[in-house]
């Protein structure tokens, strides 16, 4: 069976084979490869995508339009596609069925008209016929010589494009426009299913802070959802929930996040807390360990953020005028740690002055931020899909908010010391 590329991360033979992979001289962008066996004979097979789009010196001179321009239906290209079970069919089948679907494909919903997100989509999937684990899944299926695929990743190969973060020799899953078309060209194709990052049975531990009539707060573990998701079966609100009856969502950490996460009791509660968020009453206080170390003690990112449209729910930058949202976080330097191995690792407290998704992970791993990424962050770090890993965690914690009470109007701080190792 082949294993969830999307999840989880590539053997030790994958990731041997892509080692000794050709890589043209030169090369910038996608590399992918994938592995079948016949009759006890492992085969390997390789496809590259060079970089078209983010080549720009800086973020700040990308256009939109360069970067997602979407497609009319008559600039659908004629293009004919096989499945796992030897079934043809063209891309304009294929986008006939996506939007057919809608609204039922949460993928497919946004902020944009309807006819804008068919525009983009068409773009997005158009595009994904150049990922280099489709275009091997595709002539993979139309070969049909009796192998099984055996492993199928993606890496990325030379700099990062301006307005993303990427790493040279990083594996990463393939984009998130290409599981569209990946999904079906496997049918027919054995696939382990997606795992949960939490699974019903193995849930940790998730101390109460502090709790009232209004609301109740706890110290979310990592890679526990704040909310139930389409992934995740397990999340802090649903474990609440068991002993408490229903909660209300004031604010959400990331999956990986760990820290102080608040939940209101009631729809009065709830009311007040989003607008105590809203009019920028509520300060967090949030502290990470970085992958390496710093040559300044304090200082302040403003980067605004736009949805990747290609790869979400990554984030981007992107300037204001195409789209992207002001961001800005303050930092300031607690220290420096030693690793196991020597190395020096910068430990932060980070302050957001915006709540975007994402935000601390890309403020510090960008280029144009602090350069930095937080270690163990599978998204925007050097460990990539690798990190999925559950004995890797993102070292983000959310050690502190202050926020008025929504029932006193008295302001109180909930505390939890980070979670992560300081070595």
């Amino acid at each position: 069976m082949l294993p969830n590329f999307f999840t989880q991360p590539p053997s030790p033979m994958v990731r041997d084979a892509a080692v000794r992979a050709a890589v043209p001289a030169g090369f910038c962008g996608r590399a992918g490869i994938l592995l079948t066996e016949k009759n006890g004979r492992i085969s390997v097979e390789t496809a590259f995508e060079p970089l078209s789009r983010g080549r720009a010196a800086s973020w700040r001179g990308l256009k939109e339009k360069d970067l997602w321009p979407g497609l009319s239906e008559n600039e659908v290209p004629e293009v004919g596609l096989t499945d796992g079970r030897g079934r043809c069919f063209t891309l304009k089948d294929f986008l006939s069925g996506l939007f057919a679907a809608y609204p039922d494909r949460p993928a497919l919903q946004g902020g944009l008209g309807l006819e804008e997100r068919k525009r983009g989509w068409r773009f997005a999937v158009t595009d994904a016929l150049s990922s280099p684990a489709v275009r091997l899944v595709l002539d993979f299926c139309r070969r049909r010589d009796g192998s099984t695929p055996v492993g199928l990743a993606e890496w990325w190969v030379g700099p990062s494009p301006a307005h993303e973060v990427r790493f040279d020799g990083t594996f990463y899953p393939p984009r998130a426009a290409a599981k569209l078309l990946l999904e079906a060209l496997l049918d027919g194709i054995p696939v382990e299913p997606v795992r949960p990052v939490c699974s019903p049975g193995d849930v940790p531990a998730m101390p109460v802070i502090y709790e009232d009539e209004a609301v109740v707060a706890v110290n979310k573990p990592t890679r526990l959802a704040s909310v139930p998701g389409i992934r995740e079966c397990v999340s802090a609100k649903s474990l609440l929930e068991r002993d408490r009856g229903p909660l209300y969502v004031v604010h959400r950490l990331d999956t990986d996040t760990s820290g102080v996460l608040v939940f209101a009791k009631t729809p009065q509660a709830e009311r007040t807390l989003h607008a105590a968020f809203r009019e920028g009453l509520a300060m967090k206080r949030y502290e990470a360990r970085l992958e390496g170390t710093l040559n300044a003690a304090r200082g302040r990112i403003e980067l605004p953020l736009a949805l990747n449209r290609l790869d979400r729910p990554r984030q981007c930058v992107l300037p204001e005028s195409e789209g992207a949202r002001p961001a800005a976080t303050d930092w300031e330097l607690i220290g420096d740690v030693s690793a196991p191995d020597g190395t020096k690792k910068a430990v932060v407290s980070l302050w957001p002055e915006t709540g975007r998704t994402h935000q601390l992970r890309v403020h510090c791993a960008h280029a144009a931020g602090l350069g930095m990424p937080i270690d163990g962050d599978s998204f925007y770090g050097r460990p990539g899909i690798l990190g999925e890993d559950l004995r890797t965690r993102l070292c983000l914690h959310a050690v502190e908010l202050t926020v008025p009470h929504p029932a006193t109007g008295l302001v109180m701080t909930l505390e939890a010391p980070a979670a992560f190792p300081l070595f």
